[in-house]
Formats: C-alpha cells, structure tokens, sequence
C-alpha cells in the first residue's frame, strides 16, 4: 500500500524539493534591515556609544546587562 507514511520519494522528486528548499534559503538571507548601515570592508568603526548599544539592544537590555555586574561573552 502507498500511503504518505510509508511512501518515498523518487529521485526526481528529491532533486525537484532540494531546488525549492535552496531557493527558500537563498530568499531568507537576502533579507535585508533597513536600520542597518554597511560597514566597508577593511574599515574599522569607532567604538558604539552607550546611545546606539541601547537603540541595537534595547534599552531594558542594556539596562540588565549593566546591573549585573557579570562577565560578557568572551566570544563576542
């Protein structure tokens, strides 16, 4: 019996949903913020002011983070 839970597709089919699944993904990291300014490449930026940390974070977050009084991420 060929029912959707024991049926599989044919390689055509795999092909045909990898296309659409790449095509999907492709559309997702073109998205664009439009807040978001391009930094040129090999260009160093000045180091962010309290202001523009809260206007990317959020002030409530800024704030918490500020409290704490603990250690940032050694990654970041």
């Amino acid at each position: 019996m060929n029912t959707p839970e024991n049926s599989q597709m044919t390689v055509d089919e795999a092909e045909e949903y990898g296309r659409q699944m790449d095509a999907k993904n492709r559309a997702l990291e073109k998205t664009h913020y439009l807040d978001e300014t391009p930094v040129e490449e090999g260009k160093v930026t000045p180091p962010l002011s309290d202001e523009e940390i809260k206007k990317r974070t959020g002030a409530g977050n800024f704030e918490n983070v500020q409290d704490t009084g603990a250690m940032g991420s050694i990654n970041s």
